[in-house]
């Protein structure tokens, strides 16, 4: 298990760069907890925008979040279909990314099923600047997981598989 409670904004990234791959894994996070799967990622910059994040947030790390800042939304750009994160319970993830094709499965649903080619939408970060459009994102770079978590609000990850797919 893959813990982490310290302090706020760290990611533990893979060295290795990734394009075409599934994952497996499974996520629990306290109240307040705020996560992401990031992939796709280069080496420098925000992961989430400069690469692709995958958000994992408790519903009351913040209550106002867009449909695109829940969890399962490719951050601040693609909401999932539906919210089916069950709070402080372990919660199974499959993502699998070949060329422009995203798939996600959250406990046992698909919430994404996206062309990444088709997202021509503008995506703002956190300093209200305009990133690149998902669309023209890296298809290939690092993967990692985020603690971006309030007071109390721990991060668990475990029984992570990754498969390159060729």
């Amino acid at each position: 298990v893959l813990t982490s409670a310290g302090d706020r904004g760290c990611w533990f990234v893979s060295e290795k760069d990734y394009g075409d791959f599934e994952i497996e894994y499974e996520f629990r996070l306290g109240p307040q907890g705020n996560s992401g799967f990031a992939f796709r990622a280069p080496a420098t910059g925000d992961p989430a925008f400069a690469g692709m994040e995958m958000q994992m947030a408790d519903v009351r790390y913040n209550p106002q979040a867009k449909p695109s800042e829940l969890t399962g939304g490719i951050y601040r750009a693609i909401a999932p279909t539906e919210q089916v994160y069950q709070p402080e319970q372990w919660n199974k993830v499959r993502l699998s990314v070949v060329g422009t094709k995203l798939k996600v499965e959250m406990n046992g649903k698909i919430i994404q099923d996206t062309d990444l080619a088709t997202h021509d939408e503008e995506v703002i970060d956190h300093k209200n600047n305009i990133v690149p459009k998902i669309k023209d994102r890296p298809r290939r770079g690092r993967i990692g997981f985020q603690n971006l978590s309030r007071a109390g609000g721990q991060v668990e990850i475990r029984n992570a598989r990754i498969k390159e797919m060729r």
